[in-house]
C-alpha cells in the first residue's frame, strides 16, 4: 500500500469545488458516490481506507477503542456527522489528487446508473405498469451521460423486463435479444411508438426482428460493412391500439372467427375486411398519426403488420398478414384518411383465412393474438414520377435446393429484383427474379443467352406519385430520358447474341436495350460478400438459419425484416434403387432436388395442365382452387401428393392454380408440371413466402419438365385409372375433367408407390415396388 503523500500535480481548489458540485447534484446518492470513490482509491492502492478513517478520527479528536474489533463486547462503531463530513472531504481530496476528470465522472455516473437501473427494474417488473410511466423512466436513464457500460450481469434483468414490456415476451427471442438490445436502445423506440400513454402493448414480431437484426449487425458485423447498413425511419403502433380499435367499433366478436370452419372464415372475410377498413380510430391515434405525417412529409410509406406471433422461432407467419403501400401525396387530411384506412386493412388481415388456418395447424388458435403496425418510410428515390428502390430482395442463410454442385447449402441464397421487394417474396405472374447462390454469385440456373433473357425480370413494382398508388409497370414504362441511379449494376445491354455488362456509364438513350441481370452488381461490387456475412452474422447470433428482407437505395443497404427460418428435416443420404424398370416409374426428375423420402403414398391429386388450359373462365379456376382446399382437408392425415400446372399459388391465374397455403398444407409433396407447349414454366419459388411455408411444413417441392431430357412422366397410368374424386368429395364431381384423385395402389396392381429424392445425385424417382 502506498503512502498518502500528495503528488506534485495536485489539482486546484476550483476543481475540488467543481467535482463536489457534481456529486451534490444527486443528494440521495452522495453517500454511495463517496463510498464508491473511496473503494476505488483503495483498490488502486492510492490510499488505504484505514488511513482515511484514522485521519478523520484524528482530525475530529475521536477516542478509538483498543479492544479487538471482533470482540462480542464491542458494538459497531457509529460515525458522527462531523466524522462523516471529514471522510467525504478527505476522500474527495484524494480523488482530485489521483484520479482524472474522466475517471471521476465514470465513478459518479456508474453509481447514478445503478440507482436508475434498480428503480427502473422495480417498475418494469410490475405487470400493470403503463407504457407512459415506463417510457419516462427509460428517457431519464438515457439522459445519463454515457461513459462506460455497466457489466452485463448487472443490467440483464432490466433488459429482459423492458423487452417483455415493449417488444416481445417470446422466450426464444429474449434469449438472443437480451445480449444485444440495451436499455438505451429502448429510448428511440419509445419516441417513435404510437399508442395511449396509459396503455400496455408491444410493437410486435416484425418490428422485433428488424430491431434485433440491425443491432446484431451493428455489434458483430465487420467494420467495413457496418456503416452501410441501416433500417428505414419507422413508427410503431402498439398492439393495444388493436384492442382499442376493436372495442370502439364493436368488433371484438370477430376475434372468434378463428373457431369457425375454413369455409366460413373464407366466405366471411371480405365483409370483415370492409368493416375494418371503415372503422373508427381513437382520437389519440388520429392525433399521433397526424403528427407523424407532418414529420415525414410526403415521403411514400408502407404500412406493415407486426403481430405478436409474427416472425417468432416456432412459426414465422411468412406473408400471412398484409402490407399496404401508400403514395402519401395530397393534403394532410387526405393522407391521414388513407393511412387510417390502410391500418384498418392490415388489422383485418389478422382474421384472413391463411393466418387463422395456419394458427390452427400449429395449435395457436387459443393464443390471444394482437396485430401491431409497423409504419415505415419506403426505401428508395424519386425517378420521373415514380418512387422505388434500386433493388430489393430476400436472402436465406441456408439454401437446401441447389442447382449446381458448386453451390453449398450453408452459403445461402438471394432472390433479387429491381424495384419494390414485393416481387421477390410473392409468387408473381409471368416474371422472374434473379436467383443468386452465394457460393458462386455469378452462376445462373439458365445457361444460354436466350434463356437468360426469357427468365429475366420484365415488370417492376413502384409507387406512382402522380396516381398516389402502388403500381406494377413494365421495365420499359419505368425507364425514361433521365439517368436511373444504379442502372449499370442492375442491367446488361442486349447485343443480340450476347448480353454486355455495363462497365461504363450507359446513356439513357440505350436504356431500352437493358435486360435485368444484376451482373455488374454481382461481379464487381462488395454486395455478395456483404450479404453473405450479414446472413452468417445473424445466423450465428440466432443459433439457427435465418432469412431477411432488404432494400437498397443505391447508397445504403436497408434491413427490413429478420426472422428464424425453418429447415427441411435432414434425412441424410437417400439411396435410389438403380434397377427400377421404366414401366414401374410414375415420374423421374433431375432438377432442384432436396433429399427426402415418402413411402407408401396413399393418394395423388392430379390437375392436368392441358385440361387446366381448357377451363372456361377465371371463376372456374378459382373454384378449382377451393376444391383443392377441400380435398386438402378431406385427406388430412393421409400420405398424398399434389401434382398440377405451372406455379401453385401464383397471383397470375393463367400460370397456375391460385391456391392459398392453407389449401395445400397437408400434402407431402408439391409438384409443378411444365409442358413446353403450355408455357407453364415453374418459376423456382425459393425464398418466397409460399416456399418458406412449404419448408416450415416439411412439404417437399419438385418441378417436373416432362419434355426435358432426363425427365419422365408416365401420365398414361392416370389416363387408365378410375378417378376417385366423386368418392372422396362428392360435391366436386362436376370438376372431374380438371382434377383427379387416384388411390396410388390402384395405379399398378396394388403395388405401393414410393418417392425417393437424392439432393446429392440431384435425382427424384417415384416408383412402384417393395417397401423401404
Amino acid at each position: 500500500m502506498t503512502t498518502e503523500t500528495k503528488p506534485a500535480n495536485t489539482k486546484s481548489q476550483a476543481r475540488y469545488k467543481e467535482i463536489k458540485a457534481k456529486i451534490k447534484a444527486y443528494p440521495h446518492l452522495e453517500e454511495k458516490i463517496y463510498l464508491h470513490l473511496l473503494l476505488t482509491l483503495h483498490e488502486k492502492q492510492y490510499v488505504s481506507i484505514d488511513n482515511i478513517y484514522a485521519q478523520a478520527r484524528e482530525e475530529a479528536s475521536t477516542f478509538r477503542y483498543d479492544q479487538d474489533p471482533g470482540s462480542p463486547n464491542v458494538g459497531p462503531e457509529h460515525w458522527s456527522s462531523n466524522e462523516r463530513r471529514l471522510i467525504r472531504r478527505l476522500t474527495l481530496k484524494r480523488a482530485c489528487d489521483y484520479l482524472s476528470d474522466d475517471e471521476i465522472d465514470e465513478l459518479i455516473f456508474s453509481v447514478v446508473k445503478r440507482d436508475y437501473i434498480y428503480a427502473l427494474e422495480n417498475i418494469a417488473n410490475l405487470t400493470d405498469v403503463s407504457f407512459g410511466v415506463l417510457a419516462d423512466k427509460v428517457r431519464e436513464f438515457s439522459n445519463i451521460p454515457f461513459i462506460k457500460p455497466l457489466p452485463k450481469e448487472e443490467v440483464m434483468g432490466l433488459r429482459v423486463s423492458l423487452l417483455r414490456h415493449f417488444i416481445s415476451d417470446h422466450l426464444e427471442y429474449i434469449r438472443v435479444a437480451k445480449h444485444y438490445l440495451t436499455v438505451r436502445d429502448m429510448a428511440p423506440l419509445v419516441e417513435h411508438t404510437l399508442g395511449s400513454a396509459a396503455g400496455h402493448g408491444r410493437v410486435g414480431g416484425k418490428a422485433a426482428g428488424m430491431l434485433l437484426g440491425h443491432k446484431i449487425l451493428q455489434t458483430d458485423l465487420s467494420a467495413k460493412y457496418r456503416d452501410s447498413i441501416k433500417i428505414p425511419e419507422s413508427y410503431y403502433l402498439r398492439t393495444d391500439v388493436f384492442e382499442d380499435f376493436l372495442s370502439i367499433n364493436g368488433l371484438t366478436k370477430y376475434q372468434n372467427q378463428k373457431y369457425k370452419t375454413p369455409d366460413e372464415i373464407r366466405n366471411e372475410f371480405p365483409a370483415v375486411q370492409e368493416v375494418f377498413r371503415n372503422g373508427k380510430f381513437p382520437d389519440y391515434v388520429k392525433k399521433q398519426c397526424r403528427a407523424m405525417l407532418k414529420s415525414v412529409g410526403k415521403h411514400p410509406l408502407v404500412v406493415r403488420s407486426s403481430s405478436l406471433l409474427e416472425d417468432n422461432f416456432k412459426a414465422a407467419f411468412s406473408g400471412k398478414y398484409q402490407s399496404v403501400f401508400l403514395g402519401n401525396q395530397g393534403n394532410l387530411d387526405q393522407r391521414l384518411s388513407n393511412l387510417l384506412t390502410a391500418i384498418g386493412e392490415v388489422f383485418a388481415s389478422g382474421l384472413a383465412p391463411d393466418p387463422l388456418l395456419y394458427r390452427r395447424e400449429r395449435n395457436l388458435l387459443d393464443y390471444d393474438e394482437k396485430v401491431g403496425i409497423l409504419i415505415q418510410k419506403v426505401v428508395g428515390f424519386k425517378y420521373r414520377h415514380y418512387f422505388l428502390p434500386s433493388f430489393s430482395g430476400v436472402a436465406l442463410s441456408r439454401n437446401d435446393y441447389t442447382w449446381s454442385p458448386r453451390l453449398k447449402p450453408e452459403d445461402g441464397l438471394v432472390r433479387l429484383v429491381t424495384g419494390l421487394g414485393t416481387r421477390a417474396v410473392d409468387r408473381v405472374g409471368d416474371d422472374y427474379p434473379r436467383l443468386v447462390g452465394l457460393s458462386a454469385p455469378t452462376l445462373r440456373p439458365e445457361v444460354t443467352v436466350e434463356a437468360q433473357k426469357k427468365y429475366s425480370q420484365t415488370m417492376v413494382d413502384v409507387i406512382d406519385l402522380k396516381a398516389n398508388s402502388f403500381e406494377v409497370i413494365t421495365i420499359d414504362q419505368l425507364l425514361g430520358d433521365e439517368p436511373l441511379p444504379g442502372f449499370e449494376g442492375i442491367f446488361s445491354l442486349d447485343e443480340g447474341d450476347y448480353l454486355q455488362t455495363a462497365y461504363t456509364r450507359v446513356s439513357p438513350g440505350r436504356y431500352h436495350d437493358g435486360v435485368v441481370t444484376f451482373d455488374k452488381l454481382l461481379k464487381d461490387s462488395p454486395f455478395p460478400a456483404m450479404i453473405r456475412e450479414i446472413l452468417k452474422t445473424i445466423e450465428e447470433a440466432y443459433q439457427c438459419p435465418i432469412d431477411i428482407e432488404f432494400s437498397h437505395d443505391d447508397k445504403h443497404f436497408y434491413l427490413l425484416q429478420t426472422r428464424p427460418m425453418a429447415q427441411m428435416m435432414d434425412e441424410g443420404q437417400v439411396d435410389i434403387p438403380a434397377d427400377i424398370d421404366r414401366e414401374d416409374q410414375l415420374f423421374r426428375t433431375q432438377q432442384y432436388v432436396h433429399s427426402g423420402r415418402v413411402d407408401d403414398i396413399e393418394y395423388i391429386i392430379f390437375c392436368d395442365p392441358r385440361a387446366y388450359r381448357q377451363m372456361p373462365d377465371d371463376h372456374a379456376r378459382h373454384q378449382l382452387a377451393r376444391i383443392i382446399g377441400k380435398l386438402n382437408q378431406q385427406l388430412a392425415g393421409k400420405r398424398f401428393i399434389l401434382m398440377g400446372p405451372g406455379r401453385w399459388g401464383s397471383n397470375n391465374i393463367n400460370l397456375g392454380i391460385p391456391v392459398q397455403y392453407s389449401e395445400i398444407s397437408n400434402t407431402k409433396v408439391l409438384l409443378e408440371i411444365a409442358y413446353r407447349e403450355g408455357n407453364y414454366t415453374p418459376e423456382v419459388s425459393f425464398g418466397t413466402h409460399f416456399f418458406l411455408d412449404l419448408v416450415e411444413a416439411g412439404i417437399h417441392y419438385l418441378p417436373l419438365f416432362p419434355d426435358q431430357q432426363g425427365t419422365f412422366f408416365n401420365q398414361q397410368l392416370f389416363d387408365a385409372a378410375p378417378n376417385a374424386l366423386g368418392a372422396v368429395l362428392p360435391a366436386a364431381v362436376d370438376f372431374a375433367p380438371y382434377v383427379s384423385v387416384f388411390e396410388a395402389r390402384m395405379l399398378k396392381e396394388g403395388r405401393p408407390l414410393h418417392l425417393r429424392m437424392s439432393g446429392e445425385a440431384q435425382l427424384a424417382v417415384a416408383y412402384f415396388g417393395a417397401g423401404p
